[in-house]
């Protein structure tokens, strides 16, 4: 999936930018997000007479509900996200390069006015598979031979950003996924990206439609959408198969709360099959056996993530050599509700019945 299109498309929403500090900060009630912006992510600086530009990927001005500056105006948070797809061992200095440069600007423009720069809030929201190992966020420091070492230095240490990882909440919690809020957008975002296959991808869309139904949520249902859209198209080698979401809407009224699995099933079968026919896939059914072996890594490195590796081999050993895909569909939803790796063993023992 192209990261960062689909990254920078969702965070316009405000209310996914209001989900992901949730998952932050626990004074998000502090803030007011009915009167956030998003601001310009393009930061400029000045060395020695000469202009340096650089592209983040996301600014948005926050104002706090209470609180006066000397013009009168809110105080405000300004809140640096950036999106990364592959472990960056630069993420420190680049999120500190940003936010100096987001400082500096502000300085030109409305921070004399306004008495004083805003307090910024950095933060990295990674969904790679690979383990985040990069210093500079806080429980990556290396670790000191005593408490109290870590309580002198602990002032010291300032963060560079604050990290939201998939593969942290896969692995965190007891249930994974399932532990973590169930209306909140980001976390939706989360849970398609754990499909491997087409179809329980849909089935994810599903119901995630049915959690942010109503027309106070067509823009989250947008963006998960686009989100659907871009992943098929990762899964299906091409062009996504998905109708435009004004159709969506319109398959089961306004206030759309499911989508027919079937119809969007057969949108997929159409999709595959005009493509067969126009041959523009060669060799399906090998194209179909490496698909499934792709899927079958990921579900293995989810299941690893969650309850170790010793789990993880055994599901794969229940899965076989050659899983077929409905199988893979299974796993994927119960690594989603299984508490333990028990119970997602004991489940996947019946493939073998």
């Amino acid at each position: 999936m192209e990261n960062d299109g689909a990254h920078k498309f969702a965070f316009h929403l405000r209310e996914l930018v209001r989900d992901l500090l949730r998952l932050v900060v626990p004074w998000v009630d502090e803030l007011d997000f009915d009167e956030a912006e998003e601001l310009s992510a393009a930061h400029v600086a000045a060395s020695d007479g000469r202009f340096t530009q650089r592209y983040g990927d996301s600014v948005w001005r926050v104002p706090f509900r209470r609180g006066r500056l000397l013009d009168g105006s809110r105080p405000y948070l300004l809140v640096l996200i950036e999106f990364q797809a592959t472990v960056d061992r630069t993420m420190a200095r680049r999120m500190r390069d940003y936010a100096d440069m987001l400082r500096a600007r502000l300085t030109l423009t409305t921070a004399a006015r306004e008495g004083g720069l805003p307090w910024i809030l950095p933060i990295v929201v990674y969904n790679g598979a690979e383990r985040w190992t990069v210093p500079g966020e806080r429980s990556e420091l290396v670790a000191l031979p005593s408490a109290r070492a870590r309580r002198a230095l602990a002032w010291f240490q300032g963060r560079a950003y604050e990290l939201v990882s998939l593969e942290r909440m896969l692995a965190g919690a007891e249930r994974g996924l399932a532990d973590w809020p169930l209306d909140n957008r980001l976390i939706a975002t989360f849970r398609l990206q754990t499909a491997t296959t087409p179809a329980g991808l849909l089935r994810r869309l599903e119901r995630e439609y049915a959690i942010f139904a109503g027309p106070g949520n067509a823009g989250t249902r947008r963006v998960l959408h686009a989100w659907t859209g871009a992943l098929l198209a990762d899964m299906a080698g091409g062009e996504a198969p998905l109708p435009a979401f004004e159709e969506m809407e319109r398959l089961e009224g306004a206030n759309m709360t499911t989508i027919s699995q079937a119809r969007l099933g057969k949108w997929f079968e159409d999709f595959q099959a005009r493509n067969v026919a126009e041959g523009v896939v060669q060799g399906i059914e090998q194209g179909r056996t490496q698909a499934n072996e792709e899927s079958a890594a990921r579900l293995r490195r989810q299941a690893e993530l969650r309850f170790g590796d010793a789990v993880a081999q055994r599901m794969s050993e229940l899965l076989g050599g050659e899983p077929a895909a409905a199988d893979l569909d299974r796993v994927g939803d119960w690594l989603i509700e299984c508490a333990s790796g028990e119970e997602l063993l004991a489940r996947a023992a019946t493939l073998r019945t």
